[in-house]
């Protein structure tokens, strides 16, 4: 199952509201209007209003943008029946399903419609004539609210063993009040204990990693933002790249990545680091992959791109190879996935890890080493910052350009190439999958980097750069950390895509029933009256 674009289309479905001004305004524009036709009606239509106004205010606990826009779309219905022969109280209930699904991001799901029916019933003391029709109108939408849930969670309980309500809810809250705690508690409750590799290789006073960790959920929560944890603690020396694996490979929370970084940072100082020989740069072609290795004499790293089909988290399956074999693949994230991987390009990719060299002529190896800002602004980059590292064995140039995005366009990546195709012999655009700017808002969704002409300009520049400062590197060392009973999302997160999907599925077809229910409930209830009538 593709985790990522399946995440994407249902992040896709949350939508920015307009800001706190706009609705400001509207909310002065309507409460004006509502004071001047209390003239015309009498001062119970005002204090009506005031009431379930104020009402919403306290139980939205002072989210005034959520808190207006369900004053101003009441108020709007409010006005509009004010002129036509419905009686006005029936439209502090038009929204009340709509309400109910908000409060369920802050309260449980009896407390959301408990509290959405007692707002909504509060005008009543100002239209008493009409209170056992009107409450009961009220009672019945929170009925069809409440059986609606009901089988939303029941679908969820069916899959994951929770209610969908408890899973979606701790996410909607990350996203819309920046409170990632309650979603980390849920991933350490649902999480797996497992020991976690990281390989670190050392270029003279440069360092490199690959974790076996992906760098997700979203925004801050669990290891969205290890790539700059490790910067800040270890230094801005280390360059951390994508192994395999996706969001099974998630950390639960900010603690396991403290405890990750702390075993680093304990380890890196030991004096038991392993020693290597530089044989050469090589290129080869597997299937849809094209692979550049930098090969050592104890150990490899071998660079994928898969730029006919993208390429998106590889098995995780894959780091039992490279554990055995010493040959560490970096998914470099730097085309988008357009196909799936097949069985035979994954089997491929085993043969390949697991593929013994024998002794070869040692090479000297020579890095260069730049970086710098973009001053613009470039769509899909989590941070404004370029580095580009350039090797050679001599006889060839490969730059490595490092941009912080979640993955890239094929468009970027082929100008790129294209821009440097006389510069040096090869061009390798590396994200380390990026996740931390997303989720940070309601309408910013996953977004790869986009071709834009500042990086362009910038990569140029930066490339040139580092190859007129290329030394010989004359030390070679790599170690791999072990750190044990880390907390991961693990297989669990397979059950939740499953729900999202199935799920998702359900809600994306029919969330609408709730909130057509006041309207259809207000016909009826018309027609009934108009038949007693006659």
């Amino acid at each position: 199952m593709d985790t990522e674009s399946l995440t994407r289309k249902y992040y896709g479905y949350l939508k920015t509201l307009p800001n706190i001004k706009t609705f400001s305004i509207i909310s002065s524009i309507e409460s004006a209007l509502i004071f001047l036709r209390s003239f015309q009606l009498t001062f119970d239509y005002l204090y009506s209003f005031i009431v379930y106004a104020s009402l919403v205010f306290v139980i939205f606990k002072g989210k005034i943008k959520l808190s207006l826009f369900i004053i101003d779309l009441s108020g709007a219905s409010y006005l509009i029946l004010s002129v036509i022969s419905i009686p006005t109280v029936f439209a502090f209930g038009f929204f009340m399903p709509l309400m109910a699904y908000i409060l369920l991001g802050s309260y449980r799901e009896l407390s959301s419609i408990f509290l959405s029916f007692m707002v909504s019933l509060s005008p009543i003391l100002f239209y008493l004539r009409y209170v056992t029709i009107y409450t009961l109108y009220i009672f019945i939408i929170a009925l069809i609210f409440h059986i609606y849930i009901y089988t939303v969670n029941r679908k969820g309980v069916k899959i994951l063993g929770f209610k969908s309500v408890q899973v979606a809810i701790p996410f909607i809250t990350a996203v819309t009040e920046k409170n990632k705690t309650p979603l980390e508690n849920f991933l350490n409750f649902i999480s797996t204990k497992t020991n976690l590799n990281i390989l670190i290789y050392k270029l003279d006073e440069y360092l490199f990693t690959i974790p076996q960790i992906h760098f997700g959920i979203f925004d801050s929560v669990g290891s969205s933002r290890f790539v700059y944890e490790m910067e800040n603690r270890i230094g801005k020396n280390i360059i951390v790249f994508h192994g395999p694996g996706s969001h099974e490979l998630d950390l639960a929370s900010s603690i396991e990545v403290n405890k990750v970084l702390n075993e680093i940072i304990k380890e890196l100082p030991q004096n038991d680091w392993n020693k290597a020989k530089f044989y050469s740069i090589t290129s080869e072609k597997i299937g849809n992959f094209e692979i550049t290795s930098l090969e050592f004499d104890k150990f490899k790293i071998s660079f994928l791109e898969r730029p006919e089909f993208g390429i998106d988290d590889l098995p995780s399956s894959l780091w039992k190879y490279m554990l055995i074999s010493n040959n560490y693949v970096i998914d470099c994230h730097n085309s988008f996935m357009v196909k799936e991987y097949t069985r035979e390009e994954i089997e491929s990719l085993k043969a390949f890890i697991m593929e013994q060299h024998g002794i070869k002529e040692e090479k000297r190896l020579f890095l260069g080493y730049s970086e710098g800002k973009l001053e613009g602004k470039c769509e899909g980059l989590c941070d404004n910052r370029i580095r580009v590292v350039t090797f050679s064995d001599g006889s060839r140039k490969i730059s490595i350009i490092y941009l912080y995005a979640n993955n890239s366009t094929a468009e970027l990546n082929a100008a790129l190439k294209n821009a440097l195709k006389n510069v040096v012999d090869k061009v390798i655009l590396v994200t380390p999958d990026d996740h931390s700017c997303t989720g940070i808002s309601l309408g910013l969704t996953y977004s790869p980097a986009k071709l834009c002409d500042e990086i362009i300009n910038k990569a140029v520049e930066l490339v040139k750069a580092s190859m007129s400062n290329m030394k010989e590197v004359k030390e070679i060392k790599y170690k791999l950390i072990k750190v044990k009973g880390v907390k991961i999302i693990g297989k669990m997160i397979s059950i939740m895509l499953k729900a999202l999907e199935d799920v998702g599925s359900y809600t994306s077809k029919t969330f609408w029933i709730p909130l057509i229910s006041p309207y259809l409930l207000l016909i009826i209830i018309l027609l009934l009256q108009n038949l007693v009538k006659l």
